[in-house]
């Protein structure tokens, strides 16, 4: 006799956020993995002091071509990204997958094609662009960013539907797509799209304002931000004002981001470690690690930590500690680089002991604590396969997704249903 039915109880938003970032991110993280090594060997192999005073393009002058390739197949796949989340994300909330790349790619070729003359139709000079409020919409570059292009397709998904109801035959196939992609483009450009860029920058400058007036309480606090700000997108805003510190002496931020990568690859190695031998989550964790490695975290998180949420915590926390070191040697890089085990190339001379000492409390912290945490879940009867961004299924439970009342079929009226003929 079957138990009684139980209402899926509601999770809370958090939950929820990570399981629709983590369901976004998944089906993307081939492209991420490959992505990122391609982007960690273009950046060893052109920067200067891997292997010597001269980078390695400059010794061997024949491989800057290939390298250069590399540094494209690499650096493309994180550039475009909003056409790659346009895609998958739209897909995940029931919308066109292809309206979704295709808003996608106009948030990305928007500044190049209303500055290129190649196209008159669109084409609008600086002194003449589209401004609003002192906003020149179609001049805010989305390039990297995560959040506009998934609200985006939230609210595209749910404008198809709407279209898609109130029209029929080949009015539906014309109309449709048509006033989707106009309306939701006209939200992006105008509303969405500015409002979370805005939010990433003055994310990005509160930062700078904590680290500079807190002391080690804000190298603290911005490391403790820091993977949160990469989950959303809205560390993109960070990169002028790495820039501008980077003219003006040396940057605080590429060190604390380096502890940040390297904490998530040794908390994914840990979860390596862990796993049971065959499993997926050990062949994402293994595949996850190097990238995040060398500097590109995105796939160990959305693939391992995040999807776990304990070891994305224990990695968050072992990178505050380790930031609070860096704020307390005043550790600054003088360059951009690759932001992982390489990142000592870009630090300022006599810094560069200090960042590999913080590099190895935050690698130590995070695998030790993540490989704690497995164990004590082994222990529990827990295994670390069956935990993941989505409440785990109990299969001595039947759930509904409706309420309603559990009656006999030899008591329905109609009597085919009744005689159990059908």
């Amino acid at each position: 006799r079957p138990r009684a039915c139980h209402p899926s109880p509601t999770r809370p938003l958090p939950p929820r956020a990570i399981s629709v970032l983590v369901d976004v991110f998944t089906p993307l993280l081939p492209a991420f993995v490959a992505g990122g090594l391609l982007t960690a060997l273009h950046n060893v192999l052109a920067g200067p002091g891997a292997f010597g005073d001269l980078a390695v393009v400059d010794a061997v002058p024949w491989l800057r071509g290939p390298v250069a390739l590399l540094g494209l197949l690499g650096a493309a796949v994180f550039a475009l990204l909003p056409v790659l989340l346009g895609f998958s994300a739209a897909g995940r909330f029931g919308g066109s997958p292809y309206l979704g790349a295709a808003m996608g790619a106009a948030l990305v070729a928007a500044p190049g094609l209303a500055a290129d003359s190649a196209l008159p139709a669109i084409h609008l000079a600086p002194d003449t662009g589209w401004v609003i409020a002192g906003v020149d919409v179609l001049a805010i570059d989305y390039q990297g960013t995560v959040l506009p292009i998934i609200a985006i397709c939230f609210v595209l998904a749910r404008l198809e539907r709407f279209f898609g109801r109130r029209m029929r035959g080949s009015a539906r196939l014309l109309l449709v797509p048509l006033l989707t992609l106009l309306t939701t483009g006209l939200l992006a450009f105008l509303v969405l799209g500015p409002a979370l860029r805005f939010t990433a920058d003055a994310a990005a400058v509160g930062m700078e304002w904590l680290y500079s007036s807190a002391g080690l309480l804000g190298g603290t606090v911005v490391g403790a931000v820091y993977s949160p700000l990469v989950v959303t997108g809205l560390h993109q805003g960070l990169i002028a004002i790495e820039l501008g510190l980077l003219s003006t002496g040396g940057s605080f931020i590429f060190p604390v981001a380096a502890a940040a990568n390297v904490a998530q690859a040794a908390a994914t190695l840990a979860v390596w470690v862990s796993a049971r031998r065959g499993s997926r989550l050990r062949a994402l964790a293994a595949t996850a690690t190097a990238p995040a490695a060398l500097g590109i975290a995105e796939p160990a998180m959305f693939g391992v930590t995040l999807r776990l949420r304990v070891p994305f915590a224990i990695a968050v926390g072992a990178t505050a500690i380790s930031a609070t070191l860096l704020a307390a040697f005043r550790v600054e890089a003088v360059t951009l680089g690759a932001a992982g085990v390489f990142g000592f190339l870009s630090i300022a001379p006599g810094r560069v002991g200090p960042f590999l000492l913080c590099l190895g409390v935050s690698i130590v912290l995070s695998f030790t604590g993540t490989l704690v945490w497995a164990r004590w879940r082994r222990r529990r009867g827990r295994p670390l396969e069956g935990d993941g961004a989505t409440e785990p299924r109990d299969d001595s439970v039947v759930r509904s997704p409706v309420s309603g009342t559990r009656v006999e079929v030899s008591t329905l009226a109609d009597p085919a249903f009744a005689a159990s003929a059908l």
